[in-house]
């Protein structure tokens, strides 16, 4: 049976133009291995809700509110500056509905949760896919050319869903492979928002019971379970990150977060303290060396700016302030940085680059 997901997809909400005082945020940055310094805007920072979907090899797919404060078109925003807008797009808004970016230049453009048809777009060139998914099968996420899809059955007089696909895709939206992948013992996979991250190699999965978390080999269909600590037993509140060389895993209002090497997620967890705030809830991503942390504003507030963007050293120490305010979402990007939203030097609300130096420090390149 098809599955209905709690959440509609998100619209933007109206008075979203907001005047920020200069010294309320932080634009330019640098990061060392321990201290952040960061410049202030020169003007007042001018508040336009800019909801930031998805980043990819060569850009990133957001939707930014009109002058008046209606929504926006979404945009494709490339990093050479470039700019296409979309005619429709039906993705999911990362911290939403679990669902942290793309992987690559492709995105989902038609409906998550929906069987019959797929749409993958590559919103660089306007190039679109066409897919005919298996009867049966329900689209969950999309990263490059391969689709997780998921089966479900009554079980206990509940839906559940019992069993994931990997379907891998040629450029004609034929399906060249079709890999069933089944839970764990003792779990079953979460019927509404089952991907948390991914790319062209991995994607985390969320089971029934927030204990653990799967990282699932796209090539092989295996799973690799990474314990998440979790404080209750809710898998909605679990969030995860993925980067080339690190798995970071969050249970939300928790005092840390689990950290594990990529190429070892069933090794040794490391520890790291996110940062806690009184006015909205911790949203973690990563870049390089760093745990990046942003926070999310209790469902129904206004929008405005909101906490700052922090980074935390993965071996531990002080937070360092990357941006005084931001939007929540933090898109990763497979190069290992990550895009933000937040105010430039000379206070526009815009999007921007976490970049990762050779040398390990974090930079902010505005888009």
């Amino acid at each position: 049976m098809p599955l209905r997901h709690p959440l509609a997809v998100l619209a933007l909400a109206a008075a979203t133009v907001i005047a920020v005082a200069p010294h309320a945020s932080a634009s330019a940055v640098t990061v060392s291995a321990r201290t952040a310094v960061a410049s202030k805007p020169t003007e007042a920072v001018q508040y336009v809700q800019d909801s930031l979907y998805a980043a990819g090899d060569s850009g990133c797919l957001h939707r930014r509110a009109n002058a008046d404060g209606s929504p926006g078109p979404y945009t494709w925003r490339g990093y050479d500056g470039t700019e296409r807008t979309l005619d429709t797009y039906s993705g999911a808004l990362p911290g939403q509905y679990g669902y942290y970016g793309t992987g690559s230049d492709t995105v989902l453009a038609s409906q998550q949760y929906a069987g019959g048809q797929a749409r993958l777009l590559n919103p660089a060139t306007g190039a679109a896919i066409d897919v005919t998914v298996p009867d049966g099968q329900y689209v969950a996420a999309a990263f490059g050319s391969t689709l997780i899809t998921l089966i479900t059955q009554e079980y206990n007089e509940v839906w559940q869903a019992v069993r994931l696909h990997v379907l891998r895709v040629s450029d004609t939206g034929a399906i060249v492979s079709d890999i069933p992948v089944d839970p764990p013992g003792g779990q079953f996979f979460h019927k509404e928002q089952t991907v948390l991250a991914g790319d062209d190699n991995s994607a985390l999965i969320r089971f029934r019971h927030a204990t653990a978390i799967g990282v699932l080999d796209l090539t092989t269909g295996a799973i690799t379970e990474i314990s998440t600590h979790a404080t209750d037993d809710d898998p909605l509140r679990l969030q995860a990150a993925l980067s080339p060389t690190h798995i970071a895993v969050y249970h939300e209002g928790a005092a840390q977060a689990r950290v594990v090497r990529r190429d070892d997620p069933a090794g040794a967890q490391t520890a790291v303290t996110v940062p806690q705030s009184p006015t909205g809830t911790a949203f973690v991503g990563l870049a390089g060396e760093w745990l990046l942390t942003s926070y999310r504003p209790p469902y129904g507030t206004t929008p405005g700016p909101g906490g700052p963007l922090l980074a935390t050293p993965l071996e531990g120490g002080t937070p360092s302030t990357l941006l005084e305010s931001a939007e929540p979402q933090i898109a990763q990007v497979p190069d290992g940085g990550a895009v933000v939203v937040g105010p430039s030097a000379d206070g526009t609300w815009t999007a921007q680059r976490v970049t990762v130096a050779p040398s390990g420090k974090l930079a902010l390149q505005v888009l």
